[in-house]
């Protein structure tokens, strides 16, 4: 796997091998010639890990730097996601049918998929084309990669990006469950993604442990992705529904969304107290010893294969 951090590298050496190895990633998968919402997604989830890693090493680019690679990046997917918003609700649409299967017949919902699927359909030149505009901005960032620099190798170069990307979540945590609206629990779920991304990238510190935790982590993303979804497929039937003769229909799939959301938030919940459990202080001085005895492990290792 190459989108993580090695102990025989520099943080520097790192983060180019790794910046490099999505831009590579992003242009191969652009690049499919079937299965054209795999690859938005696909092209999307290399920009995300991307702007993961930027924020990780933020305190190391100077700010105008890291607004531009961000804005760059956040741009990218931006058009992509316009493309792709009708795919993940009609995959979100497959997935509450199939979690209350035993509550529905075989044909329901049939109407609503049918037009989801009619706009999905309707929008492939759209996908062509903002994944040929992904392939031009790929090249420009592979030499935009190469100038970043990043001279500190040790903790604190990623310290304080994982730090904040933490207590940011912990606070979105707290949010989402004050205000209980699809805003605070869709930035809440932007935070806990770059945060599962920065445990990636550090899951050799502690290979075994960290792997668990990140699986932790993803399971909490996967929830609060659900959710949103599931939130804009409301807004989107709420829009369609007005005056249609078959309202019963929408209704009754409003009814399952609330009742998932409900089930996926509640689940969100109990996992996030586990995730963000810890102060950010001491979440830090906790990743900072593992930083330290991971170091300490590939000097001797380095030591030992020379002797």
């Amino acid at each position: 796997m190459s989108y993580r951090f090695k102990g025989n590298e520099s943080i520097g050496k790192s983060v180019e091998r790794i910046a490099l190895a999505q831009l590579d990633e992003a242009l191969e998968r652009s690049r499919a010639k079937r299965g054209l919402d795999e690859a938005v997604h696909d092209v999307r989830v290399c920009f995300k890990k991307l702007r993961g890693l930027i924020r990780l090493v933020r305190a190391e680019l100077s700010p105008d730097k890291y607004k531009r690679e961000n804005k760059s990046f956040r741009n990218i997917n931006r058009k992509l996601s316009k493309v792709r918003d009708s795919a993940a609700l009609t995959e979100i649409l497959d997935k509450l049918s199939e979690r209350f299967s035993d509550q529905l017949k075989g044909d329901a919902f049939a109407s609503v998929r049918t037009q989801l699927t009619k706009v999905k359909q309707a929008r492939v030149t759209d996908k062509k084309r903002a994944l040929a505009e992904a392939r031009k901005r790929i090249v420009a960032e592979r030499r935009h990669v190469k100038k970043w620099s990043i001279d500190r190798d040790k903790f604190p170069a990623i310290g304080a990006g994982l730090s904040h990307t933490y207590a940011s979540g912990r606070k979105g945590f707290a949010r989402a469950y004050q205000k209980q609206n699809v805003r605070a629990f869709h930035e809440w779920r932007k935070d806990v993604k770059y945060f599962w991304y920065h445990v990636q990238l550090l899951r050799d510190l502690w290979a075994g442990f960290l792997k668990d935790y990140a699986d932790e982590i993803k399971d909490l993303v996967d929830y609060l992705s659900d959710d949103h979804d599931l939130a804009l497929l409301r807004k989107r039937m709420l829009a369609e529904s007005n005056g249609d003769k078959e309202s019963h229909e929408y209704e009754a799939l409003l009814g399952l969304i609330d009742k998932r959301r409900a089930e996926l938030e509640a689940r969100a919940r109990v996992l996030g107290e586990k995730v963000y459990a810890e102060s950010p202080e001491a979440f830090e001085s906790r990743f900072h010893e593992y930083w330290r005895a991971w170091r300490l492990e590939e000097k001797t290792r380095t030591i030992a294969a020379h002797n």
